[in-house]
Formats: structure tokens, C-alpha cells, sequence
């Protein structure tokens, strides 16, 4: 539970930021490939640090290969651990990918859909890694578990959900890779946790960062954004709260069941954010933002039954 915490209080920080950056009309683009850098740098430092890089036989995708398929049947089997290595590297750069598409997305769903139904697409993408934990490992919430996810999502599409003034010309396709893609990023967390030897998770984070960073180098020479001293500390400063989201996702997700984490996760952070919004930036608390706030922590307790 501990690592649950850990998981939404820095997400929010980095949600809290980047609205910091938005009404200070900051470089988007330069604070996303500075973050990266930023995380990059960390996990490269740690994998030399603790020596991650260095295993005991080279790494042979035929011995890799026979290893899956042996740990895909076997649930509580583990890659070894150059298998390990391999299998976070993989998983990486696919993931350094769909990390960098859902960023791409979320900045255009905004325009074209609006904050709130873009934020609710982003968080509601952890159905997909959700369904997958449970038709392909069979990770089933018991009775109170299932009602306290119920309620999480429930809370998330609340503090999302338009008011009768509003008006709507509906979803763009944006919305839905957005869903698409930030849903396929969670699930990549899972499936590295799900397989691999948890000692290389800096491993996986490093090239999920590192591939996120080569291709944002390539979206920043596109818009064409001038860095300022500003937008790169800023950056860092995200990057180091998105490594610790991501490692203490990983740790939260070897304790407690997929369909548990994900849904808990992406409501506390948009319950936080919404708590932080009120105290950093004077937003008002809206009746249905008190209601979620109140669904999610009735969601946490029935899940700690």
C-alpha cells in the first residue's frame, strides 16, 4: 500500500507541474525531452551504480526465446537473469514508444476535445492493462476489491464528466488513441513486473526514457521550440518525480493485483491534483470533485479489506 501512495503522490506532482508550466505559458516540448533527459540520466547512473549491466552468460535470444515460453505457462516463474535483461530492454523501447505517443496525443486531444474529457481518456486507458491482468493471469478482485474498483473508475469518469452548459461536437479520433496508447504504456509496466527479475526495473525504465527522449528530440526540431533556462529545469525536475512514478508503480504492482493498482492509482491522482489545484492555484472545489474525493477513499479502504 505503501508503494500505492508513493505512486499517486508523485504522479500528481508531475500533473500539478505541468499545469504550473501551462499558466506560465512555458515551452511544452522543451520541458517533455528535458524531462526525459532527466530520467534517462538518473537510470543510467543507477544501472552503473549497481552494476545491472553485468550478468553472468551473454545474452542469447534462442535461450531467451525458450525461457518465455516457459514462464508465460508458469506463473510464478521468473526469467533469469540475463533473460531479464533482455526482456526489460525489449519491453523498454516498445514502451518508450506509447509513451511518447500518449504525451503527443494527450497535448491534441486537449484541442481538439477539451482538458477534461482528455484527462479522462488518459486515465481510463488502465482498463486496458486491467482486462488483460485478468484474462490472461487471472488476477480477480474478490467481492470488496471489485466494488472499490467500481468505484475508483466511477470517481474518475465523475470529476471528468461534462455539466448541462457544456457543449460537445464529439470525439475526435484523438480521444481514442489516446486511450489506446497511454492504456498500452501502463500495461507495459505490467508486463515487464509480470515476467522479469524485479532487480532490473532500472533497466526497463532507462529505455523506456531513453527511447521517449530520441524520439521527443525529433517532435522538438519539428515545433521548432527554443529552450529557455526556465522550461529545462522545470523538465528535470518532472523527469525525477516521472522515474519515481514509474519505479514505484513497478513495486506497487509486485504487491497487489493489476486490476487493483491501476484503477486506485489513476483516481488518486486526479483526486490529489484536484486537492493541490484548490491550494496551489485557487481553483475551486466543485460538489462533484467532493463526491469523487470521498469515492475514492471509500474505494481504498474497501480494497484494504
Amino acid at each position: 500500500m505503501v508503494f500505492l501512495v508513493l505512486t499517486i503522490l508523485c504522479g500528481s506532482v508531475i500533473g500539478l507541474s505541468f499545469k504550473f508550466s501551462e499558466l506560465r505559458n512555458m515551452q511544452r516540448y522543451v520541458i517533455t525531452t528535458a524531462n526525459y533527459i532527466s530520467a534517462s540520466t538518473i537510470g543510467f547512473i543507477l544501472i552503473i551504480k549497481n552494476r545491472l549491466y553485468v550478468v553472468d552468460d551473454p545474452l542469447s535470444l534462442a535461450v531467451f526465446l525458450d525461457e518465455l515460453s516457459v514462464v508465460i505457462l508458469e506463473p510464478l516463474v521468473k526469467l533469469s537473469h540475463e533473460s531479464s535483461v533482455l526482456w526489460a530492454i525489449t519491453i523498454g523501447l516498445v514502451a518508450g514508444v506509447f509513451y511518447l505517443l500518449s504525451f503527443i496525443y494527450y497535448q491534441k486531444s486537449i484541442a481538439e476535445n477539451g482538458i477534461a474529457l482528455s484527462a479522462m481518456s488518459s486515465r481510463l486507458g488502465v482498463l486496458i492493462p486491467m482486462t488483460f491482468s485478468i484474462v490472461l493471469w487471472n488476477e480477480l478482485p474478490d467481492r470488496y476489491q471489485f466494488l472499490g474498483i467500481m468505484l475508483a473508475i466511477s470517481s474518475i469518469v465523475l470529476v471528468n464528466i461534462k455539466t448541462a452548459n457544456s457543449h460537445s461536437n464529439g470525439l475526435k479520433i484523438s480521444w481514442v488513441i489516446l486511450f489506446a496508447t497511454a492504456g498500452c504504456a501502463h500495461f507495459c509496466n505490467k508486463l515487464f513486473q509480470k515476467y522479469a527479475l524485479p532487480e532490473y526495473k532500472m533497466i526497463f525504465l532507462f529505455f523506456v526514457f531513453f527511447t521517449a527522449l530520441l524520439l521527443s528530440f525529433r517532435w522538438l526540431h519539428i515545433k521548432k521550440q527554443k529552450a529557455r533556462m526556465s522550461d529545462v529545469n522545470l523538465g528535470i525536475f518532472i523527469g525525477v518525480f516521472n522515474l519515481m512514478t514509474n519505479y514505484f508503480l513497478i513495486m506497487a504492482l509486485s504487491r497487489l493485483k493489476a486490476s487493483i493498482v491501476f484503477p486506485i492509482t489513476s483516481a488518486g491522482i486526479i483526486i490529489t491534483m484536484t486537492i493541490g489545484g484548490c491550494i496551489m492555484f485557487g481553483e475551486k472545489l466543485k460538489p462533484k470533485n467532493l463526491a469523487a474525493i470521498l469515492m475514492t477513499l471509500t474505494a481504498i479502504a474497501l480494497i484494504n479489506i
